[in-house]
């Protein structure tokens, strides 16, 4: 999806964000046998109980209900509050980027990340509804100051939505509230075990869902998301504490060709996310500089 990929496009100053695609097939009885609790008759008349709940909660996951599970990952993600964020683009050439993410208040949803753009170390930060492009290689292009508000509908929109993504506690709701389930299995992320959801809904439900963002934002947002498609794929990866690990997106117009996925790590640990001081601000007329 166009909201979550960074990259540059100095001819109409735009910032294309994408998203992610899906891993892995459906499992079939695996699923339902992994979390059963059984009873049995062992020989000598003793009787054994498999309790999948104590023993792997990740196998509880799997037998229980999706969206139970999506709804208590978006409670400890809430909990959490913040954490580091990682987007790792589907081919080594495309721009990924680092950084920070707090997601506490949802009408303050902030995302600051650090990528390649145009052969420059640039960040995108949003915060709430303002978004920025800057930092310390761009002051050269903007006569020494750092950042530039993007305030047009096209490039605003663009990041608002890839700010809203951000937000794992969003997602996930929506995901529980609106998505068709599936339970694909379970799986290692960064060597730790993980279970792997995935939910497909309409965009527009989800943008309905993003209560951070005020109503007369909404069109353009939806408009960004749809340029993939009017039905989206997410994703999840839950650990054994639930906390939400890495999350891929894809709509049904492109698919996995421009997949990019994006990682959560650190929770509660982000840095600091604030608005830039306004006498550091050029001209957004100078976003051709800045990109060219």
């Amino acid at each position: 999806m166009r909201a979550l990929r960074l990259a540059s496009a100095v001819a109409t100053t735009a910032v294309l964000l994408g998203a992610a695609t899906a891993c892995g097939g459906d499992t079939k009885s695996n699923d339902a046998k992994a979390g059963d609790t059984k009873t049995a008759e062992a020989k000598g008349g003793e009787t054994k109980t498999a309790d999948a709940k104590a023993a792997d909660p990740l196998a509880a996951v799997l037998a229980g209900d999706p969206k139970a599970a999506l709804a208590a990952s978006a409670l400890v993600m809430q909990k959490a509050g913040n954490g580091k964020v990682t987007m790792i683009p589907a081919e080594p050439d495309s721009p990924g980027g680092t950084g920070d993410a707090d997601w506490k208040e949802p009408a303050k949803t902030s995302v600051d990340l650090l990528g390649d753009m145009g052969g420059k170390k640039l960040k995108i930060r949003v915060v709430g509804v303002d978004a920025y492009l800057g930092g310390d290689e761009a002051a050269p292009a903007l006569g020494g100051k750092h950042w530039v508000k993007l305030s047009t509908d096209e490039t605003g929109a663009t990041f608002r939505a890839a700010g809203q993504m951000m937000n794992p506690v969003t997602l996930l709701t929506m995901a529980a509230q609106s998505g068709k389930l599936t339970k694909v299995g379970q799986e290692a992320v960064d060597g730790a075990q993980t279970v792997h959801l995935r939910a497909e809904q309409d965009t527009a439900a989800l943008v309905a869902g993003m209560t951070g963002l005020p109503a007369e934002r909404r069109p353009a947002v939806q408009k960004v998301l749809e340029e993939d498609g009017k039905s989206l794929t997410i994703d999840f990866w839950l650990n054994a504490k639930q906390e939400l690990v890495q999350y891929q997106e894809y709509g049904e117009k492109k698919g996995s060709k421009e997949a990019v996925t994006v990682k959560y790590s650190d929770l509660g640990k982000a840095a600091p996310i604030a608005v830039p001081a306004a006498d550091d601000l050029g001209a957004e007329t100078d976003l051709l500089k800045l990109l060219g």
